[in-house]
């Protein structure tokens, strides 16, 4: 399982660095570590603030970002409740709608349409419930042929880091 996500990471890395015509070159991958959180992701989104429990990263142009939360469980939910309490907040909430979501063990994907955007979100619930840490992308419609890789290498590579 490892060397199969270790072989993903390496083959999304380039694709990450690849080029859509008309779209801005996002450079090379770089790694981040914080929040208990790590990440790769391409350095056309660079880290455009930080603060105790996010960190925000954008593109130059600011049409694209990427935002990592930590925050603490204190409730100690499941991943099914952050789960329900995530599509809520995008439907219900926020008006958006959710065409695609999957779940594992200990991670779920929403992503869709709100606002004119595309969103992605990946959240985890630490092991030892004590933190959800959540990957939220957005950008234009327009625009998902620049994004595709970006999301594809900051999403397979979103990970809890050992404490």
């Amino acid at each position: 399982m490892v060397r199969v996500l270790a072989l993903a990471l390496l083959l999304a890395a380039p694709a990450a660095m690849a080029q859509e015509p008309g779209c801005a070159a996002l450079g090379p991958v770089l790694d981040w570590r914080g929040l208990g959180l790590g990440m790769r992701h391409p350095a056309g989104f660079a880290l455009a603030e930080a603060g105790p429990d996010t960190a925000r990263f954008a593109t130059r142009d600011g049409q694209a970002s990427a935002t990592v939360t930590a925050i603490p469980n204190g409730m100690q939910q499941s991943l099914a409740a952050v789960m329900d309490e995530a599509r809520q907040d995008i439907t219900g909430n926020s008006g958006g709608e959710i065409t695609y979501a999957r779940a594992r063990a200990n991670w779920f994907v929403l992503s869709g349409y709100m606002a004119g955007r595309i969103f992605y979100r990946r959240s985890l619930v630490a092991a030892d419930r004590g933190v959800i840490g959540t990957l939220w992308i957005e950008f234009p419609r327009a625009m998902k042929p620049c994004f595709e890789a970006a999301v594809t290498t900051m999403s397979l590579s979103f990970r809890e880091l050992p404490r």
